[in-house]
């Protein structure tokens, strides 16, 4: 419970600092501005992932981990972090040359050393996970947000325009590293060691080319909106990510996590790891999915009241990315226990036909204009959760059918409530938008609580039950 009470903190920390700097940045920038800065942070954020993406996750599930295991990691992250940024030289003079933005040229080097301090957080984080120190690692997230938040908060209002977004990236990172690292009783530093890179080799090899088609997917969709649609329409896509993402990235990384760390003890026993992987699984998406639909049918009213006056555009993109987030962020939770079973293979997978959706969608339905983006993004997200419950039930002995339908309520429950609020916005258009948004998010909750009395009685009572039990227990 304290792990969760500080998972949900950050994530509602971070939503609110980001939410309130996005209200500035939006109204001290451009949209060009923000398509700039797009086009630099998703080449950032894919190196960061070749970086420390190869260690994080075979760090945490290594059976026996020592020293000298993460002080190769951290070497193995710097050496590739110092290579990555000589690159990024001459990339980001192609990419200015390419976009006829010169500020490219510049910025994208500038912004490439922050990863130095992505790799040695990914090798932190993997240690964390391991001793199941959550709370750690959402107070350093929390800490790190809100240090580097503040500081492109100031950027921005003292004229700094898109060195605020650069600033952000950066700052944020290199914040919790050093929060991370104080957290911990020794510091870690770097040491050559092959033999050690190798007893990680196959699982951070296979880990890698998971979290890189994701992020290539991200890259692909951010460079090919801004090919089609100029960078002005990428500068839209970016606020409604920045609406979306950010509550996107907490719940999934603190779901995957948090199961991760209770899956990875029952991989050596099967009957209880599938038992395990449905309760949490099927509970898991009754708590996610009202989320996102949620957030997607206050969207319309939402993000005008953060953006500000010209970025409607963005409201179609900002649906979308919710509507595919309440898609694929439950199911995934099917590839944490695979990957718990030392089969990370089939979250690349996921991630692979989520890359193709996208990209078929992406190319094919340009007619559509602005929506096409947004629909692009929900194929791929179906795409992830087609292959979650379609993969083989020997995996973990558990039916195609048992995986719908622990995942089937929670859709459904969350649909028919999105319908209800999103009804609302043009039911009550004399009110305010402040007074609005508060109707709609409160009587979304209450109608919501409803449904899972009524249609998922079951799974709430185990919750509850589960609740009191911890309650007893914290009084003992």
């Amino acid at each position: 419970m304290n792990w969760l009470g500080w998972s949900g903190l950050d994530a509602v920390g971070r939503l609110a600092m980001l939410t309130a700097s996005t209200a500035v940045l939006s109204r001290c920038m451009s949209p060009r501005d923000f398509g700039v800065a797009a086009l630099v942070l998703t080449v950032v954020t894919v190196a960061s992932v070749l970086v420390g993406a190869p260690f994080e996750e075979a760090l945490a599930q290594r059976k026996v981990l020592r020293l000298d295991h993460l002080r190769a990691a951290l070497t193995g992250c710097w050496l590739a972090s110092a290579v990555l940024l000589a690159a990024s030289i001459p990339l980001g003079m192609f990419l200015g040359w390419a976009y006829g933005e010169s500020r490219i040229s510049y910025l994208l080097p500038i912004c490439m050393i922050s990863i130095f301090f992505s790799g040695h957080s990914d090798v932190l984080t993997g240690l964390i996970r391991r001793h199941r120190r959550f709370t750690d690692l959402a107070k350093a997230t929390l800490f790190g947000n809100a240090v580097g938040i503040a500081f492109s908060i100031a950027i921005a209002l003292a004229g700094g325009g898109v060195w605020a977004l650069i600033a952000q990236r950066a700052l944020v990172v290199a914040f919790r590293a050093m929060s991370l690292q104080s957290r911990l009783e020794f510091v870690i530093l770097p040491s050559r060691s092959i033999a050690h890179l190798r007893d990680i080799q196959r699982y951070a090899g296979l880990a890698l080319l998971d979290r890189m088609m994701d992020n290539l997917t991200f890259l692909a969709f951010n460079y090919l909106v801004g090919g089609f649609y100029g960078l002005n329409a990428l500068g839209y896509v970016n606020m409604a990510m920045r609406l979306v993402e950010p509550i996107r990235g907490a719940i999934g990384a603190t779901g995957h996590n948090v199961a991760f760390s209770f899956f990875a003890r029952l991989q050596h026993d099967p009957d209880r790891l599938r038992e395990r992987a449905q309760d949490v699984i099927s509970k898991s998406a009754l708590a996610i999915a009202p989320v996102f639909i949620g957030l997607a049918a206050v969207t319309p009213v939402l993000l005008p009241l953060v953006s500000g006056p010209g970025w409607d555009d963005s409201i179609e993109i900002g649906v979308c990315l919710a509507i595919g987030s309440a898609i694929a962020i439950p199911a995934r939770l099917v590839f944490t226990a695979l990957s718990a079973k030392a089969r990370p293979e089939f979250s690349l997978i996921g991630n692979v036909a989520g890359f193709l959706g996208t990209l078929a969608v992406l190319l094919l339905a340009t007619k559509f204009g602005p929506l096409s983006v947004g629909l692009a993004r929900v194929a791929g997200d179906l795409a992830q959760a087609l292959i979650a419950i379609g993969v083989s039930p020997a995996l973990l002995g558990w039916s195609r059918r048992g995986r719908l339908l622990a995942l089937a309520p929670a859709w459904l429950l969350a649909a028919a409530m999105g319908v209800f609020v999103a009804s609302l916005h043009h039911a009550l258009p004399n009110f305010g938008q402040v007074v609005q948004l508060a109707l709609s998010i409160s009587l979304g909750v209450a109608l919501y609580a409803v449904f899972l009395g009524v249609f998922a009685r079951s799974h709430f009572s185990g919750l509850s039950g589960l609740l009191g039990a911890r309650a007893k227990t914290a009084q003992g």
